[in-house]
């Protein structure tokens, strides 16, 4: 109900070539149009500040906003990129915005309260990959209370998605990654300390930037 998200449009060379080096690739000098898509929560503060309340982003945390905000978002990606689709362009989006969102809060000069969350690319497109695999619908939809996933469930998954990005080369071509989904999900998601210490500057920019889950 608040709409807390905005869409940054990139358009010079240097800011584009800015991101990408902190990105990494070079999708975003590439694509027709790049659009960094944020939480806003700067725009819902100042116009509650007018209603002349003490309103809950003024709380130390505020999880109901700060969730929906980011739901928000989300529904606000999904719209652009069904909008791109119909008109017959290709999309990409890269999480490198969250990441990176001390130094792209930076280059873009965000005040307090706009969180850089992922980036679309959008152009002409250069190929027609086959639908990416997905979980089954069984393993997503419950009835009446959560059912617990089963081992078996689990291991089909793996098996399903790591035949898909074989056949496709989808992991090497996007990733750089020559091993299976089953050994990129492992290394991806792998606690490391870097990872920790990495975690630890986002998480500590998100709350200095107004994000109180």
């Amino acid at each position: 109900y608040y709409q807390a998200f905005c869409f940054i449009l990139l358009e010079k060379p240097e800011i584009k070539r800015e991101i990408n080096e902190s990105c990494g690739g070079d999708f975003i000098e590439k694509a027709g149009a790049s659009i960094v898509v944020c939480l806003d929560l700067n725009r819902i503060s100042g116009l509650l500040d007018r209603l002349g309340i003490v309103h809950v982003l003024k709380a130390d945390t505020y999880p109901v906003e700060s969730v929906l905000g980011v739901f928000e978002s989300g529904l606000a990606v999904m719209n652009l990129i069904m909008a791109a689709e119909v008109m017959g362009y290709g999309t990409l989006i890269l999480d490198c915005a969250l990441y990176e969102c001390e130094r792209i809060s930076e280059i873009l000069k965000l005040p307090h309260g706009v969180i850089p969350l992922v980036i679309v690319c959008i152009g002409e497109k250069d190929e027609n990959p086959p639908p990416r695999p997905r979980w089954p619908l069984e393993s997503l939809f419950h009835v009446d209370g959560y059912r617990m996933l089963s081992d078996e469930e689990s291991e089909r998954f793996l098996e399903i998605m790591d035949k898909a990005y074989s056949v496709e080369g989808y992991l090497k071509k996007y990733a750089g990654w020559a091993g299976s989904y089953r050994e990129y999900l492992a290394n991806r998601a792998l606690l490391t300390r870097e990872v920790r210490r990495a975690y630890e500057s986002i998480s500590a920019f998100l709350r200095r930037s107004g994000f109180r889950p």
